[in-house]
Order: structure tokens, then C-alpha cells, then sequence
């Protein structure tokens, strides 16, 4: 039985993280707070500057998404209308979902994937919104700001990814993530289709969602890949000899009892507890390890 099967290798369930360290920990939720702190920085600095109507401040007119100055050639709208939010209300939704769906999702994917999913989704919806306005079937006047579609895209990867995990609706009833993604994709879908209350806003939230669902589909396979594949090597330049199919069977098990030793260590007195070398091993086997899957994915 190889590393990858024992106890602490195991998958944990949405939530449910284990603790290796503070340093860790900081390096994982980073990324989530990080974000919530720039949400919130932005939401204070239009309240500053235009008191309790978002319209009245310059930030928020210069940065929301309104399509008829996106086409004339203010693109930026189209991400940063993702940082600005219309109450404490509204800010205070999108954190919350931001906090709980993020941290599972930062720790999984790692900062720069984590970072990539959540922007691109919120510019899927707001490329929607455009795309619907410029047509007409949302009135084209119209101003959209808010994380909703990022946001909904991390609840999209985490319904893929974590399907069976509960969360509590209303801080009462516990659903299946998945189940919560397809009610809301419904209401959604109906809401746009019926052009009802806040219909722009679902058109984000629609985009927003299928992203998220998508890439945990097919996305993260496309990931490992570009980033496994190496892009430095020189023409002309010597190649380093390749290793025998015993070299590298021999290899995979040394790497495996190194591995199992080295994170049972970790298991029981945590990060702290290793050494400079020891991490180094961990590093150098872990390596191998993700080169060795990404041959197999190519």
C-alpha cells in the first residue's frame, strides 16, 4: 500500500482541514482574506466618497459595469465591477459565501488557480450581463456591480467538487452543496428568462456558476498540465538522460516509503516537527510524483 492510501493522505470531506501548522494555515486562507479585505476596502472607500448612494461617489461610477461606456472603450468596467458592492447587505453575502466556499477551494487548487477561477468568473458574468444588455433582452442603461458571479463560481467547482458535503441554508437547514447550485441555477435561469427583479444581477450569477461547474469538470486537468509542462528548455541544450523503467520503478517505491514516513511525521506533530531536509525530501518525491501523473494525463 503506497502513501497515497494511508489515513492522513486521504481527501478530506468540505470544511474539514486538518492543522499542520500556523504557517500553513496563513499561507492557505491568504488568498480568501486577502480578497475579502480588498472587497471591503473598496465598499468603505465608496461609502466615503459618496455617502450611503453608491452612485454618488466617483469610485463607484468610474469602476461599475455599464455597458454603453464598456463600448466605448472603458473595458476595465468588466473587472472591476467585481470589487464594488452595492450595500453592507449585498458585501456581506458575497464575503460570507466568498469565506466558506473559498478556503476548501484555495487549499485544493493553491493560490494562482484559486485566483484564476474566482476572476474568471466574475468577468463570465459580467461579459454575459454585456452580451444581454447589447442585445436588449436587459435594459441596456442599466449598471451591475458586485463578486456574485465570482462568487457563484466557487460554489459552481464546489458542487463538482464536493458534491455530497452539507451546508446550512439559512444557518438552519443543512442541503448538499449540489443540490443548493442546481436550486439556485433554476431560480436563476427562470428570474433571467421572466426578466424579473434583479435579472441582470442572475445573468451574472448564471455565467458565474456554469464557469465554476466547468472548470472543476475539465479545467483542472488543463491546469496541472500547462503548469507541469515545462516551458525553459533550450533548443541545443543537453538533455538530461533518461531514466530506465527499473530506475524509475525503484525510484517511485524509495519515494513512496519516503513520503509515507515523512507525512505520518506530520500527521502526528505536524509541520513544525520536520526538518529542513525532511521538507526538502517531501518536496523533491511530491515533484516526481505530479511529473509522473501529468505523463500519464498527456
Amino acid at each position: 500500500m503506497g502513501w497515497q492510501d494511508r489515513e492522513y493522505a486521504q481527501p478530506r470531506s468540505f470544511g474539514d482541514w486538518p492543522s499542520y501548522g500556523e504557517g500553513l494555515r496563513r499561507v492557505r486562507e491568504n488568498i480568501v482574506t486577502t480578497l475579502i479585505v480588498i472587497n471591503v476596502a473598496i465598499y468603505v472607500l465608496t461609502t466615503l466618497t459618496g455617502g450611503p448612494d453608491p452612485l454618488a461617489s466617483p469610485v463607484f461610477r468610474f469602476m461599475a459595469l455599464h455597458t454603453p461606456s464598456v463600448q466605448g472603450g472603458e473595458v476595465w468596467r468588466i473587472l472591476t465591477a467585481q470589487y464594488l458592492h452595492w450595500s453592507v447587505g449585498h458585501l456581506f453575502m458575497n464575503m460570507l459565501g466568498l469565506y466558506f466556499l473559498g478556503k476548501p477551494l484555495a487549499h485544493d487548487w493553491g493560490v494562482r488557480q484559486f485566483i484564476a477561477v474566482y476572476t474568471i468568473a466574475g468577468l463570465a458574468g459580467n461579459l454575459f450581463f454585456v452580451a444581454l444588455t447589447s442585445a436588449w433582452w436587459l435594459e441596456y442603461d442599466s449598471i451591475a456591480a458586485g463578486a456574485s458571479g465570482c462568487v457563484l463560481g466557487l460554489l459552481g467547482a464546489a458542487a463538482v467538487r464536493y458534491p455530497h458535503a452539507q451546508i446550512l441554508v439559512y444557518f438552519l437547514f443543512p442541503v448538499k452543496i449540489r443540490t443548493v447550485a442546481l436550486l439556485f441555477a433554476g431560480m436563476y435561469v427562470l428570474n433571467l428568462i421572466s426578466r424579473g427583479a434583479n435579472a441582470g444581477g442572475d445573468a451574472c450569477h448564471i455565467a458565474g456558476l456554469a464557469f465554476g461547474a466547468l472548470w472543476a469538470f475539465r479545467g483542472e486537468a488543463w491546469w496541472r498540465r500547462t503548469r507541469l509542462r515545462s516551458p525553459t528548455v533550450r533548443r541545443g541544450a543537453p538533455s538530461a538522460p533518461v531514466a530506465s523503467y527499473k530506475q524509475r520503478t525503484e525510484q517511485r517505491r524509495v519515494d513512496e516509503e519516503t513520503v509515507d514516513r515523512i507525512l505520518k511525521k506530520v500527521y502526528e506533530g505536524g509541520i513544525n516537527s520536520l526538518s529542513e531536509a525532511e521538507k526538502s525530501m517531501l518536496r523533491d518525491a511530491t515533484e516526481r510524483q505530479r511529473a509522473a501523473e501529468s505523463g500519464r494525463l498527456d
